[in-house]
């Protein structure tokens, strides 16, 4: 809403012949879309070391998939330092059933990127990546 950027990055190894790189299955890893949970945060940038790091799983994990990172689903409400809303005030979490391409647009374009990569490549798995402060 604010025009801060949501960023997608791709992970994989693309120095595999192009056939080889069309098959691969994909993986797709989300956090931050509740902006207070800030210690997803660091459990991504975890993620994105190993998934860019030199060790051999590493390597075999970038060899056999292609990952499809959005680090900061709610850009604006980390940005204004909410804790669980967007700007529009609503919990963009509850929102992926009919994500508005004005009112929830990191939500809209999230969810057309995992369709169109579906009709790429079979998704085999989804991660959303939360961080909660207290134990229910």
């Amino acid at each position: 809403l604010a025009g801060n950027a949501c960023d997608l990055i791709t992970i994989t190894s693309f120095c595999s012949d192009p056939a080889a790189l069309r098959a691969r299955r994909a993986v797709v890893i989300t956090a931050r879309v509740h902006p207070g949970e800030s210690n997803a945060s660091w459990v991504m940038k975890g993620v994105l070391d190993y998934l860019t790091g030199p060790s051999l799983d590493a390597r075999i994990l970038r060899d056999n998939f292609v990952f499809k990172i959005v680090p900061m689903l709610n850009p604006d409400g980390v940005i204004v330092g909410n804790y669980r809303c967007s700007l529009a005030g609503q919990d963009l979490n509850r929102l992926w059933d009919d994500p508005s391409r004005k009112m929830h647009p990191t939500i809209f374009f999230a969810k057309s990127m995992i369709r169109h990569l579906l009709n790429d490549r079979e998704v085999i798995l989804y991660i959303d990546i939360h961080g909660h402060s207290r134990k229910k």
